[in-house]
């Protein structure tokens, strides 16, 4: 019953941090743009993204296929690999997001650069494959070996 717990939470938590990148290209697409809401939706996206590693981590030490079978799977690696590679696409968007909203503080008609949200929405695209493919290596790790 732990091993269902926390696969249910993982992947609640999966399903709201796609649902949250999905706010933020939407957001980025409106005029004006939320600066606020954006800045704020961000941070529940990098909470989700931390919770989803502490459970995550709950479920490889206390879930039911145990270490040994994360230690020697390819896609287990593959998949945290892309994890990591996630949060690091994560990063330009959330520093943005966090300038334009001291701007706004600042001067309460600011709207970002075009240029720049272009930029930013391109990274959050990045994201959205990024978990694409975290999807893909969770689905392979799953039926490892193959046979």
């Amino acid at each position: 019953m732990h091993d269902l717990i926390l696969a249910m939470a993982h992947h609640l938590l999966i399903f709201g941090l796609i649902v949250m990148l999905v706010m933020e290209r939407m957001l980025l697409a409106a005029t004006p743009v939320d600066v606020r809401r954006l800045a704020r939706i961000d941070g529940g996206y990098g909470a989700s993204a931390l919770l989803i590693l502490v459970i995550g981590v709950g479920r490889v030490l206390y879930g039911g296929k145990g270490w040994a079978f994360y230690e020697s799977n390819p896609f287990f690696w593959a998949k945290m690999a892309t994890f990591a590679l996630v949060g690091m696409a994560s990063l330009p968007p959330t520093l943005a997001f966090l300038k334009w909203r001291r701007a706004r503080r600042i001067d309460a008609d600011f709207q970002p650069p075009a240029p720049e949200i272009d930029r930013i929405r391109w990274w959050t695209g990045i994201q959205l494959l990024g978990v694409i493919g975290l999807l893909i290596f969770a689905a392979l790790m799953s039926h490892w070996p193959f046979g």
